[in-house]
């Protein structure tokens, strides 16, 4: 008696056990079979191949997502993406009634659940993270949370590019500048952000400049009036002719080229800060204040001439170490130009008339160390004081200073 009783209780549990399995199993089928198109739900991995994934639809039934379905990076193989248990979205593209059966689309899926943050994103002009791809025609292919978008060549950055390919694997910060949902058009820039970050560093490095700073640099531009120099940051600088050399004034291709690499000196900057006065010379040793002090009153000193300024002329003496001949002291005779004795290329003998070695001055003089004429007819005796008198107002040293002298080369 006992053991039927036993018996029958085993029975009992056993179509227990029965009915509560068939009643999973019924629940299952039930949230399978209600999948619908359109639907987005999450799977799980449970085999990963080369050109697809096994997902498990939850009712001991398995379906495979094609590649061309899955967001991935093409230059990597599935394996290093996905793994065996993840959970990834899916959207039923077709249900299990429709004919072929079901089909899903994890690149769908991704799009329409990031499509709407792509959108927020644009209207914002908020920057995002784009993986680049491959490369096309015309540009680049970029991801953005599973939204394919086009990165074209020219928007790729501020500087040419000839090998867009090396872009390939990376991730670039983008700003959405083109976006039209029914399309699924979507156009993007590293440009722009790159052209933003360019201008904030570059008014931080305006802004920190200072006078007396010395920069490296590379010309950019050669100009009959000077070469412009790149500082940093695109910010370009001027550095006069009379700036290039410490010696007689050169062409400024005489004395660098495009793209040469030197050092600088600010000299000068605009109280809007957009334009920078720079020095080459006053990077270099002065001459005077290396060799002025071997030169003194009276000294009779041989030199070039640089320059015909008309009332006088320009003498190098040595390299940055200029000194000034008044027509006046050229001759005993009166003359109306220099040329009547010599030539720019010229080398000239003078005495040292007048020097200031702090101020970088020196005044010479031919006709102290020539002979006088044998004879000078007294009407040309009086038009020759009479010039004297006419040209001694040009004759101020200060007036030799300005001329000669560029200003703040101190």
């Amino acid at each position: 008696m006992m053991s039927d009783d036993f018996k029958n209780v085993d029975q009992t549990e056993e179509r227990d056990l029965d009915e509560f399995e068939n009643a999973i199993l019924s629940n299952t089928d039930r949230l399978v079979q209600s999948y619908k198109r359109g639907d987005i739900v999450d799977v799980r991995i449970v085999k990963v191949d080369k050109d697809c994934l096994l997902v498990d639809i939850g009712r001991k039934s398995e379906v495979f997502v094609p590649i061309e379905e899955i967001v991935h990076d093409p230059n990597a193989e599935l394996g290093t993406q996905f793994k065996v248990d993840d959970l990834i979205p899916v959207k039923v593209v077709r249900d299990e009634y429709s004919k072929g059966g079901i089909f899903l689309s994890h690149k769908k899926a991704l799009y329409q659940l990031n499509i709407d943050n792509i959108e927020t994103a644009y209207r914002e002009k908020e920057k995002v993270k784009a993986i680049v791809h491959e490369k096309v025609k015309g540009g680049l292919v970029v991801d953005i949370d599973g939204v394919q978008a086009f990165l074209p060549g020219s928007l790729v950055s501020v500087k040419r590019q000839n090998d867009l390919s090396k872009y390939i694997g990376q991730t670039l910060e983008v700003q959405v500048i083109e976006f039209e949902k029914d399309r699924r058009k979507v156009v993007v820039s590293h440009k722009i952000i790159e052209q933003e970050h360019n201008k904030a560093s570059r008014n931080e490095f305006v802004g920190g400049l200072e006078v007396n700073t010395i920069l490296d640099g590379i010309v950019t531009n050669i100009v009959e009036y000077g070469v412009f120099v790149d500082i940093g940051f695109n910010v370009e600088g001027l550095v006069h002719i009379s700036e290039l050399a410490w010696g007689a004034t050169k062409k400024p291709s005489d004395v660098v080229k495009k793209n040469d690499k030197i050092k600088v000196r600010v000299i000068g900057i605009s109280d809007d800060r957009n334009r920078i006065s720079l020095s080459l010379k006053r990077t270099l040793p002065d001459p005077w204040e290396i060799s002025g002090g071997n030169y003194h009153m009276g000294q009779v000193v041989e030199g070039r001439v640089v320059k015909d300024l008309n009332f006088g002329a320009l003498i190098e003496i040595e390299e940055g170490i200029n000194s000034f001949m008044h027509i006046s002291q050229m001759s005993h005779r009166r003359i109306n130009s220099i040329e009547e004795i010599f030539q720019v290329g010229d080398t000239v003998r003078g005495e040292i008339v007048e020097l200031d070695v702090s101020q970088k001055k020196m005044k010479l003089s031919r006709k102290n160390i020539i002979p006088p004429e044998d004879e000078i007819s007294d009407e040309e005796q009086a038009s020759t004081s009479d010039n004297h008198h006419d040209q001694s107002k040009s004759d101020d040293f200060s007036s030799y200073v300005d001329v000669f002298v560029p200003k703040g080369s101190n």
